[in-house]
C-alpha cells in the first residue's frame, strides 16, 4: 500500500498490553517513515508514549475524569470532558485507523474518528463483538500466540515485513535524575533485586502470597547477598511496608514513581521478580533478567518478551483459566519459596554470563534457549 499521511493507533490500556503493542506500531512507523502516527490511549501510560520518537501525538481519553464527574453526579462536567476529547479526536482526518485493543469501547471510539479505513482483529482476538465495527478484519487461526506476535499481524496485513523490531524506550533526563537521587539517598548497594508482589486491583487472582514473598526475600538476603527493593504503586504503600517489616532488616521500599520513573528505576537494577503484570513487561523492555511467577494466566500469550527470563509455574489441567473467583488457586499455592529462590539463583548466574532465552521451572512447560 502507498504510505498514508496520518495513522491513528488505538490501544487504550493496560500497561502490559500497551507495551506489547509498541513493536507493531514501530514496525508501521519504520515502514512509513513520513507518516504521522497518533495514539489513542487512557491512563498514565500515555506519558511514556509521549516520549517515544516514533509516536508523533498522544490523544488521551479522559476516562478517569469522566468517571469521577459521573460519581459526583456532575453530568454536565462529564459531558464537557467528553466533548473536549471528541474535538481533539476529530481534529485530524486519518487515512488509517488501526485498533489493537479490540473491545467494544475501542471499536466505538474508532467510529467517532474521521478515518478512511478502520482495521482491527477478527473474531479470534476481538472481544465483545468489536469486529463488527471494522471495515477490514485481520483473522488468525492460532489464539495461543504471544501478544507481541499477535499485534504484529496488523502491520503484516498492511503489507509490512513481519520482522519484530526492537524498541528502545526513551525517557527525559529529569526522570533519570529523579531515580539517581533516590538511589543516592537510600545508599543501597549492588546487586539490586526488585520484588513486585502486587498487581492491578482487578487482577489480584494472579498474585502469589505476600508471606511467600517475605520468605523469598529472606532467602535472597541470607544466601545471595543481594539487596532487595520492593516496588509499590498507588494504594499499595501500606502493604509494601508490611512486607518490608516481615522480611526484616536491609530491605528497601521504592520511591513513588510514575511509569517513566519506574522504567528509569528498572534500568538501574540487576533483576526483576514478580507475577504476570504490566510492570513485568516494563522490566523486560528495560532488558532486565526476569523471574516471573505465573498462575492462572497463559504463559504462551503473556510471557516477558525479548529479555532473558525464567517462568515459574505449575502445569495443571485447569491452567490457564483466568478465573477470578477460584478459591483453591492451586496453580499459585503449590509454588514454594524454594522453587522461586532456585530460579532466582539460576537467573542471576545466567545473566552474569550473558545468558539469553527462556527457561521454565522444572514443573513448567519446557525449556528453550
Amino acid at each position: 500500500m502507498s504510505a498514508p499521511n496520518n495513522i491513528l493507533v488505538i490501544r487504550l490500556s493496560s500497561l502490559g498490553d500497551v507495551l506489547m503493542s509498541l513493536p507493531a506500531v514501530k514496525a508501521i512507523k519504520d515502514a512509513f517513515a513520513q507518516t504521522r502516527i497518533s495514539w489513542l490511549v487512557e491512563g498514565s501510560i500515555g506519558e511514556l508514549l509521549s516520549y517515544q520518537d516514533f509516536i508523533d501525538d498522544v490523544i488521551q481519553f479522559p476516562r478517569a475524569s469522566i468517571e469521577r464527574a459521573i460519581r459526583k453526579g456532575n453530568l454536565l462536567r462529564a459531558t464537557g470532558e467528553f466533548k473536549g476529547f471528541l474535538k481533539k479526536l476529530r481534529g485530524t482526518r486519518y487515512d488509517l485507523v488501526v485498533d489493537f485493543h479490540g473491545i467494544i469501547k475501542s471499536a466505538m471510539l474508532s467510529m467517532f474518528v474521521r478515518g478512511e479505513r478502520r482495521v482491527g482483529f477478527g473474531k479470534a482476538f476481538a472481544k465483545e463483538k468489536s469486529h463488527l465495527f471494522y471495515q477490514e478484519k485481520v483473522e488468525a487461526y492460532d489464539k495461543r500466540i504471544h501478544k507481541v506476535e499477535r499485534n504484529m499481524l496488523l502491520p503484516k496485513y498492511l503489507g509490512i515485513d513481519g520482522v519484530i523490531p526492537e524498541v528502545t524506550l526513551k525517557i527525559p533526563a529529569d526522570v533519570n535524575e529523579y531515580i539517581d537521587n533516590f538511589f543516592s539517598r537510600i545508599g543501597i548497594g549492588t546487586p539490586i533485586f526488585v520484588i513486585n508482589p502486587f498487581s492491578s486491583k482487578g487482577s489480584r487472582f494472579k498474585r502469589w502470597g505476600i508471606d511467600r514473598y517475605a520468605g523469598l526475600i529472606k532467602r535472597i538476603k541470607d544466601e545471595s547477598q543481594a539487596h532487595v527493593l520492593i516496588l509499590w504503586g498507588p494504594g499499595e504503600e501500606e502493604e509494601a511496608e508490611h512486607l518490608r517489616q516481615m522480611a526484616g532488616d536491609g530491605v528497601f521500599l521504592s520511591c513513588p514513581t510514575n511509569i517513566p520513573q519506574l522504567f528509569a528505576l528498572l534500568k538501574r537494577v540487576d533483576m526483576y521478580i514478580g507475577g504476570d503484570t504490566g510492570v513485568m513487561h516494563l522490566a523486560a523492555f528495560a532488558h532486565k533478567p526476569v523471574v516471573a511467577i505465573f498462575g492462572p494466566t497463559d504463559v504462551y500469550v503473556n510471557a516477558p518478551y525479548g529479555s532473558p527470563h525464567i517462568i515459574v509455574r505449575r502445569e495443571l489441567s485447569c491452567s490457564p483459566c483466568k478465573k477470578k473467583d477460584c478459591h483453591g488457586r492451586k496453580c499459585l499455592e503449590d509454588i514454594a519459596v524454594e522453587e522461586v529462590f532456585e530460579a532466582v539463583q539460576r537467573m542471576y548466574k545466567r545473566a552474569g554470563h550473558g545468558g539469553q532465552g527462556i527457561e521454565y521451572s522444572k514443573n513448567g512447560l519446557c525449556q528453550r534457549n
